[in-house]
């Protein structure tokens, strides 16, 4: 996936926003996922609200790593795309609503972490009809943001994300000698913008679009100590998908909720570390479920 597909995916998003913005803009009431639409008064009130989901990301992963030799003499960077592999974790996210009005009506919290134990890669050619190397790699994503609702269920977040890499490879041709290891780390802000509302019934869209600014560390040097490489290069990410309330379970205290989504998640990270440089690029469908507080 390069930036034509990511340029598919931000229209895809941006049209699902527009289509909420419609859909917002010609209902009566508030969105139906508001805490004064329920039927069932919820465990933390009227006012809170939590949700723990478990999510499920099942990506395809082209990074941006280069493959070395064991004494970083020879450094070859091409196109290296993953096998599907699932990334999974926690997604929690408190809000807290602030007034009973279409604006600025709720604050949120969110926290999601997703880790995979091992991605294998295509490799970067063959010598004699003998695979150059074979790389696989684990990875660890997580992000926590603070989101502002604006107008019903539209507004702004900001937050911090980052990324850890580890790479192992070997070749099985003898193109170079031993096992490299190599560790990435990407992080920094990130801002972007979010809409979500209601299809029908207990059937709802969501969608979200963020840029962020990161800086890139690696080990991939001759000392192999943790050093910076980039600054400040830009990333982009975005989500679009569909959630469906679930039962509801009544308890003396109050009623649990439930949901499941699904929706489609693209991010791609620059690299300007030379001509034979590539994007960090990963996209895939996203599978999730909600208990709701």
């Amino acid at each position: 996936m390069g930036m034509r597909g990511m340029r598919v995916v931000v229209c895809c998003v941006v049209a699902m926003l527009c289509l909420l913005c419609e859909l917002a803009q010609a209902a009566d009431k508030l969105p139906a996922d508001s805490p004064a639409d329920q039927t069932d008064k919820r465990i933390l009130g009227d006012r809170f609200s939590f949700d723990a989901g478990l999510k499920f990301w099942v990506a395809k992963w082209q990074p941006a790593g280069f493959v070395s030799t064991n004494n970083n003499t020879l450094q070859v960077n091409t196109s290296r795309t993953s096998d599907t592999t699932a990334m999974l974790g926690p997604s929690l996210t408190g809000t807290m609503r602030v007034q009973d009005d279409e604006w600025f009506n709720s604050v949120s919290v969110n926290f999601t972490w997703l880790q995979a134990g091992g991605f294998d890669f295509s490799p970067i050619g063959t010598s004699n009809g003998v695979p150059i190397d074979q790389t696989s790699a684990t990875r660890r994503d997580y992000s926590i943001v603070a989101a502002l609702s604006v107008w019903r269920g539209f507004g702004f977040f900001a937050g911090y994300y980052n990324m850890q890499q580890r790479f192992s490879s070997h070749s099985p041709s003898g193109f170079f000698s031993g096992t490299t290891q190599e560790s990435v780390y990407i992080s920094g802000p990130m801002i972007g913008f979010f809409g979500s509302g209601t299809v029908s019934g207990p059937l709802k869209a969501y969608a979200n679009l963020a840029i962020g600014f990161y800086d890139q560390k690696s080990n991939n040097n001759p000392s192999g100590t943790v050093q910076t490489v980039e600054k400040a290069v830009q990333g982009y990410s975005s989500e679009f998908g569909l959630s469906l309330d679930g039962p509801s379970l009544r308890t003396g205290m109050g009623a649990i909720g439930s949901a499941v989504q699904m929706g489609f998640r693209a991010q791609i990270i620059n690299s300007n570390l030379g001509q034979l440089a590539n994007n960090d690029v990963t996209w895939g469908p996203t599978f999730q479920v909600v208990v709701r507080f």
